[in-house]
C-alpha cells in the first residue's frame, strides 16, 4: 500500500479560524488532499461501524448476463478496475445508486462527462483510514476505502460512489479547485441517496453527524464540514479579497516545497489556475452562481432534515 500522504500545508490563520466541536472525539488530522482531493470523511478519526442489521434495500443483479459470452456486462464500464471482483462490487453498487434520483442524476452527469474527456476513471481500492473515498482530480483516479467491498457495505459503496462522481462533476464546472461548496453539495446528495433508499446512516459515522447538524441548522452543517477540511476556499463567509489572499498563501507554501514534495508539485499549477479563474469577472460569476446555488439547496434540505432525524 503507497504511504499515506503527508499533512496538509494550511496557513495557520485558517487552521486558527476553524470551528471547535468538542462533542466529538478530536479534530481530523488535516490531509495534503485538502485542495488535491475532495473526501469523503466517515468520521473524526472514528473506527468503522459494525452493523448489527442487515440493510433493508435488497442489491441488484451486477447487470444483464450475455447469453452469448455468459458474462455479465458491465452497468459502469467507465469505473475502471483491474480486478473482477472489484468491478463487479462497482456494478453493484451502481445498480443500487441508479434506483434512486440522486444516484441517477450523479452517475449520468459523470459519465456525461468522463465521455466529453475521452477516459474512463480508474479505481484504486486502499487503505484509507477515516476516509471512504478520495477523488484526485490532478491524477484523475478515485481512490475507495478496501473496507467498503466487504460483505454488507453495499449501500456505503454506492453512497460513496455518488459523492465522488459529484466531485467529477463539480471539476467541470469553472470553481475552484478546493471550494467548500464542493463538499456541501457532494454530502447533500449522499445523504438524499440514503434517504431515498430509507436507509439511516449508522451511529458513529460522519453520514450521521452531516445529518444530524444539517437538522440543526445550516451554519452546524457548514461547521462541520469546515472541521473536516480546514484549509477550503469558501465564497459563503468570504469575499473573493479574502479568497485570493488565502490562495497565494497556499501557492507560496506549496511553491516553496515543491523542489521535495511531488504533492506540492502538483498543487502548484492547480492553484496558479485558480487564482487565474478567480482573477477573471467570468470566474467570479461562475463561482458566485455555483455557491448561490449550493447554499440555496442547503437550506431546502435543512428544512426537510429534521422530519428525517426524528424519525431515526
Amino acid at each position: 500500500m503507497p504511504a499515506p500522504p503527508p499533512s496538509a500545508l494550511v496557513p495557520t490563520r485558517v487552521l486558527a479560524s476553524a470551528p471547535s466541536l468538542p462533542t466529538w472525539p478530536g479534530t481530523p488530522i488535516p490531509l495534503d488532499s485538502a485542495r488535491s482531493l475532495n473526501n469523503f470523511w466517515d468520521g473524526l478519526d472514528l473506527a468503522f461501524p459494525k452493523f448489527d442489521e442487515p440493510f433493508s434495500v435488497a442489491v441488484p443483479l451486477a447487470g444483464p448476463v450475455n447469453d452469448l459470452l455468459g458474462e455479465a456486462e458491465r452497468l459502469a464500464p467507465w469505473l475502471e478496475a483491474d480486478n473482477a471482483k472489484i468491478a463487479a462490487a462497482l456494478d453493484r453498487a451502481a445498480a443500487l445508486a441508479r434506483t434512486t434520483r440522486a444516484g441517477r442524476r450523479a452517475f449520468a452527469e459523470a459519465e456525461r462527462v468522463l465521455a466529453e474527456q475521452g477516459r474512463t476513471l480508474p479505481v484504486l481500492v486502499q487503505a484509507l483510514g477515516s476516509n471512504y473515498g478520495e477523488y484526485d482530480y490532478i491524477a484523475k483516479n478515485m481512490r475507495l476505502h478496501k473496507a467498503l467491498f466487504e460483505k454488507g457495505r453495499e449501500a456505503d459503496l454506492a453512497g460513496t460512489l455518488v459523492h465522488e462522481l459529484t466531485h467529477v462533476v463539480q471539476h467541470t464546472q469553472g470553481v475552484p479547485s478546493n471550494a467548500l461548496e464542493m463538499e456541501i453539495e457532494a454530502h447533500l446528495q449522499d445523504l438524499d441517496m440514503l434517504l431515498e433508499l430509507g436507509l439511516k446512516p449508522p451511529p458513529h459515522t460522519f453520514a450521521r453527524q452531516a445529518l444530524d447538524a444539517l437538522a440543526e441548522s445550516p451554519k452546524k452543517f457548514i461547521a462541520l464540514l469546515q472541521a473536516a477540511v480546514p484549509g477550503t476556499v469558501f465564497l459563503g463567509d468570504s469575499s473573493f479579497e479574502d479568497i485570493d489572499d488565502q490562495l497565494e498563501d497556499d501557492l507560496a507554501e506549496h511553491t516553496r516545497r515543491a523542489a521535495h514534495s511531488k504533492a506540492s508539485a502538483g498543487l502548484v499549477p492547480a492553484i496558479e489556475r485558480d487564482i487565474d479563474l478567480l482573477r477573471t469577472p467570468e470566474g467570479r460569476a461562475s463561482y458566485r452562481a455555483f455557491s448561490k446555488r449550493v447554499l440555496s439547496l442547503l437550506r431546502r434540505r435543512a428544512k426537510s432534515a429534521s422530519k428525517s432525524v426524528s424519525g431515526l
